[in-house]
């Protein structure tokens, strides 16, 4: 699943506009601007969207989208947790275990030259 960030700040940010500077160029309330920019809102409707954008504009001059503000990205799924203590006091069979399990797509060969360095062996 994806993740979508507010990006907001990083606009605002780059032109030093302040919130209240927002919220009047755009006709919203401060408290509008205040929990957008912080991120405390959950949902954001399209007339707030627009009114956002077009104080951007009066203040800029430049032509912000929604796309600008909230930007789409792809979420990597979290690497599963490796116990290093268990990882060292295991040796280099527990090693190769684990690169194993986290690097399913490296040839063996590979493996066992990573296993040699933690042993402090050449490959």
């Amino acid at each position: 699943m994806g993740e979508i960030r507010n990006a907001l700040p990083e606009i605002m940010g780059r032109h030093r506009i302040k919130q209240i500077e927002l919220a009047q160029a755009g006709g919203l309330r401060y408290a509008t601007v205040n929990a957008f920019y912080n991120g405390k809102t959950e949902r954001v409707d399209f007339e707030t969207l627009s009114a956002v954008l077009d104080g951007l504009r009066a203040l800029t001059g430049q032509q912000y989208t929604v796309g600008d503000l909230l930007q789409y990205s792809e979420v990597a799924p979290e690497a599963p947790e490796v116990d290093t203590a268990h990882l060292l006091d295991g040796g280099a069979g527990e090693l190769k275990a684990q690169l194993r399990e986290l690097e399913a797509d490296t040839p063996d060969a590979e493996l066992d030259a990573w296993t040699a360095a933690f042993e402090g062996q050449p490959a």
